[in-house]
């Protein structure tokens, strides 16, 4: 790309006719340009466009694709100059900025999680070394060398001859894999838990979870697995899903991508949702007001967070914030009326929050965080 090639680029951005992939390239190199005093010279300008064509280059080798808002004032991060063919980078001003509001970035989650066994006992997993963990009865605990908690053994029963149940709760700013005793994968997103016996016996397998899970099930027609919500029951008939049942969120989601699913919701008064619905793949079940219904869903988006990334589809600020909470461990608070603006786009769960909060910022909403305290305002 020549530098004619990369001014023709930066116009096309300002009039809004640029692809999705050059939008990326620019607002990639957004998110990593240090902002400097203006210089319009045509030495200092010339070296710019060498920075910028550099960063573009680099960045279109990674799959790095930064969301933009869907408003056209706001979306115009470049303004090109006609005369003398100069651009300038427009920036929220120095004292709005995300980056010089917040002198103490916020690290984004990680692995971490608590386990507690059946006699009451907990156990950091974040802390444990690899190899065994602990013993219940026959049973053994292990972390492998991927950071899993994994079983093996026969079932250790309780005091009555009930079944020993464990739990593992990851705390907000964390995420963790489980690998069950019937070989079922569960991945727990930030501030979500499962509940589960050491072994399965009897006619099913069943997992009481809340917050975020995706399950990779290993089917068993004779014994059916079954994940139960405050609000919905599950059964899997040999499958891959994603349940989303924060209790913070407006509906409670379950989304199919491989096999079937029945989902029913007990608590409701209509026969349909009480009896349940199979779910094909590629379709979601939303549980909101009492109300089960189904539609087609977003895979890609639902599964972003268990693939290391934010996906935005249409979400406003406090939706992008709720997740945002979860995951960096912070309290949010709102002051004044913010914009009505929905956003699109992606960005790596690994980037610091500041660099994220830099985005939303061209939407005309500002933000201050003072230890794990973000205050929102227009």
């Amino acid at each position: 790309m020549n530098k004619q090639d990369l001014i023709e680029l930066l116009k096309r951005y300002d009039q809004g006719l640029c692809s999705d992939q050059e939008k990326a390239w620019v607002e990639t190199w957004y998110l990593n340009y240090e902002p400097q005093p203006l210089d319009t010279s045509i030495e200092v300008l010339s070296a710019d466009l060498d920075e910028v064509e550099q960063k573009l280059i680099e960045y279109t080798t990674f799959r790095r694709i930064p969301l933009w808002p869907r408003i056209a004032a706001a979306a115009s991060i470049v303004i090109f100059l006609s005369i003398g063919g100069y651009f300038l980078l427009h920036k929220p001003a120095p004292v709005q900025t995300a980056q010089n509001q917040m002198h103490n970035d916020v690290a984004p989650g990680g692995n971490k999680a608590i386990i507690t066994l059946s006699n009451g006992k907990k156990i950091s997993l974040t802390d444990a070394s690899q190899g065994t963990i602990t013993k219940e009865g026959n049973t053994i605990i292990k972390k492998t060398n991927d950071g899993t908690v994994s079983y093996e053994g026969s079932a250790p029963t309780g005091t009555t001859g009930q079944l020993a149940y464990n739990t593992i709760a990851i705390p907000r700013g964390g995420q963790w894999t489980v690998i069950l005793p019937d070989g079922t994968k569960a991945m727990l997103d930030a501030a979500s838990s499962i509940k589960y016996p050491v072994s399965f016996s009897g006619n099913e397998r069943k997992v009481e979870i809340t917050g975020q899970v995706y399950f990779e099930v290993v089917h068993n027609a004779a014994k059916p697995f079954r994940v139960v919500t405050k609000e919905q029951v599950i059964e899997d008939i040999g499958t891959k899903f994603n349940i989303n049942a924060y209790d913070d969120e407006p509906a409670v989601k379950t989304t199919l991508v491989e096999g079937a699913v029945r989902v029913s919701s007990p608590g409701t008064h209509s026969v349909l949702e009480t009896a349940g619905v199979i779910l094909k793949p590629g379709e979601q079940s939303v549980l909101q007001n009492n109300k089960l219904m189904v539609s087609g869903a977003n895979i890609e988006e639902t599964l972003a967070w268990k693939n290391g990334y934010f996906k935005f589809n249409d979400d406003n600020v406090e939706s992008i914030m709720r997740k945002l909470s979860r995951w960096y461990d912070i309290e949010v608070e709102y002051k004044g009326d913010l914009p009505d603006i929905k956003f699109d786009g992606e960005i790596p769960r690994n980037t610091g929050l500041s660099q994220v909060l830099k985005v939303l910022e061209l939407a005309n909403v500002h933000f201050t965080i003072q230890g794990k305290k973000l205050t929102v305002t227009p």
